[in-house]
């Protein structure tokens, strides 16, 4: 080819590529249009003709508060008179209008199945970056008919029944938190509540989803699975590894080396789950010991690769999902509980708390422990559905006040049907990501009243109370047919921990304990959530614990 040939070659591409950026820049620029637009009736901070609200909502989200965007937004929301939703605007660096929803009622319709979308919205992209962490097929990122098989498939799995048949392999987990609590109350240290809770909740989950014990609990750090090239290691890096949504743009997101560590843990962990996986579903156990959920889902199956495949997405969905958000459930209760040492209201909470427990169990602190331990029974059936409600109370509030995790959805552009009912008119919401937030739904003083930011168990026991709610005021796992299918689960483990810790060991916060400090000092701020892909306590929840007075004949 001659030179001249090589210059028509080379000047061709050229306009190729510039036409096909200016076509995009123009795609941006008119969809940016439509959001300073379309969507100005919406509350929203003053939007610059440019910016719109990448400054000033960019204040209240940047990382170096290093704090969960739903506290921003609450500031954003107070500003604007606590409307019932409200718009951000961050084009240019988006093309989406943001709109966070503050109010149930606009919620609804967008996260339950509507004749133009019959699984209700899809998933932002934004969901994109968990795909190391989750894989390619998972059911939290899977769309529409994909989704619906994937989820009928595991649906059985997450039956309440089938949960809790399962109480003995959880209780058998918390006993050995239970003892490693008593050994920190015995040398008295300082400790994160975090690495202990999520050390069970993986142990819970590798072993109801597998019927795998990686003994999280009892492996020191370093060794075994918690190895540099561990399974425990391989997920928990993986985690780590996922940029933060909503935290901005940073050079935190520049490092050429982090797909290459993404992808050693990825295949660390693909490769061990493969194994399993294969070996689960080929196995003839005739036990009448509960079959994994793993094992139930593919019940009757050919073990083709696409079948393996998708079991090992779901299993990393289910270990992302089980271990994190659950862990810091786990958490939240125990700092709701060491509350009861200087607030006069939580000593009082925990006092009816320990008492249904001595009704229930008897007066030995850790007897829940026995009792539940037993195979399933019609007893340990009622105790766990009927005979706890003040207990069950308990783990609502917390997950109303602190709830682990949300979802974010996107309306296509070409949407016609879904609208945003405002005072003055209603309006498309075509072409909006929307953030319905759990944070600001559940603590909104319009929805449960003056005393939503008190911690008030006793108001799940007021069926006047909560009839007056308005429908999905209380969505901690989401609503519709995308709530979370782990649900029941992660009730049984917060209730089974909570009967076994709360009468036998005093927990005290260390630091951001919202205490006022003594002779009339300033108040010490309290503990507060982080964004790291679920909602986690900032400082991994440092705690002492102490065995209660009834408690120390056992240690």
């Amino acid at each position: 080819m001659d030179t001249a040939s090589l210059y028509r070659v080379r000047s061709t591409l050229l306009v190729i590529l510039a036409l096909y950026v200016s076509y995009q820049s123009l795609q941006w620029i008119y969809k940016a249009y439509l959001v300073r637009t379309h969507f100005r009736d919406i509350p929203s901070l003053p939007r610059h003709p440019i910016w719109g609200n990448l400054k000033n909502a960019g204040e209240r989200l940047k990382p170096s508060l290093k704090r969960h965007p739903d506290y921003g937004f609450e500031e954003i929301w107070r500003e604007l008179g606590e409307p019932g939703c409200f718009l951000v605007d961050l084009a240019p660096v988006e093309d989406r209008g943001f709109l966070v929803i503050a109010e149930p009622q606009h919620v609804e319709a967008l996260v339950n199945s509507t004749e133009e979308f019959k699984y209700s919205l899809p998933k932002s992209n934004n969901y994109r970056v968990l795909k190391a962490v989750l894989g390619t097929e998972s059911i939290i990122t899977k769309e529409g008919a994909a989704w619906k098989a994937m989820r009928k498939r595991f649906n059985p799995s997450f039956q309440p029944r089938h949960i809790r048949s399962l109480t003995g392999s959880i209780v058998s987990r918390v006993e050995i938190l239970v003892d490693r609590l008593q050994s920190l109350a015995k040398s008295g240290i300082t400790f994160k509540m975090a690495n202990y809770a999520q050390d069970l909740t993986t142990d819970i989950i590798t072993q109801l989803t597998i019927a795998q014990d990686f003994n999280a609990q009892s492996t020191p750090e370093g060794h075994g699975e918690k190895s540099p090239t561990g399974f425990l290691t391989a997920s928990r890096r993986l985690s780590e590894m996922v940029y933060d949504v909503g935290q901005g743009v940073g050079f935190h997101m520049i490092d050429p080396l982090r797909p290459l560590r993404s992808l050693f843990y990825e295949s660390i962990l693909d490769y061990k789950l493969t194994a399993i996986v294969k070996a689960r579903i080929s196995s003839t156990d005739a036990t009448s010991e509960p079959k994994s959920i793993t094992q139930l889902a593919v019940s009757g199956l050919f073990p083709d690769k696409a079948l393996i495949r998708g079991c090992v997405d779901q299993i990393k969905t289910f270990l992302f999902a089980g271990q994190d958000t659950t862990a810091t459930l786990i958490q939240w209760l125990c700092y709701e509980m060491s509350k009861a040492s200087h607030s006069p209201h939580h000593a009082t909470i925990l006092s009816r708390l320990r008492q249904e427990h001595d009704a229930v169990f008897g007066p030995h602190p850790f007897s829940a422990l026995q009792t539940l331990s037993s195979p399933a029974t019609a007893e340990s059936e009622s105790i766990l559905t009927s005979k706890l409600p003040y207990t069950t109370a308990f783990i609502k509030e917390t997950l109303r006040l602190h709830p682990p995790a949300a979802t974010v959805r996107a309306v296509p552009w070409e949407a016609t049907f879904l609208s945003l009912p405002l005072p003055s008119h209603p309006i498309s919401i075509a072409g909006l990501t929307i953030y319905p937030s759990p944070y600001l739904i559940q603590r909104n003083p319009n929805v449960w009243g003056p005393d939503a930011h008190l911690f008030n168990p006793a108001r799940w026991l007021d069926d006047a109370y909560l009839a007056r709610l308005p429908v999905g005021a209380y969505r901690p796992f989401e609503r519709g047919p995308r709530s979370c299918i782990g649900q029941e689960l992660a009730m049984l483990e917060g209730i089974v921990a909570l009967v076994s810790v709360a009468r036998g060991f005093v927990f005290e916060k260390v630091g951001l304990t919202g205490r006022a400090v003594v002779d009339g000092g300033e108040k010490e701020r309290e503990v507060w959530s982080a964004h790291a892909v679920t909602s986690v306590p900032v400082d991994g929840m440092v705690m002492r614990v102490s065995m209660d007075e009834k408690a120390g004949f056992r240690c």
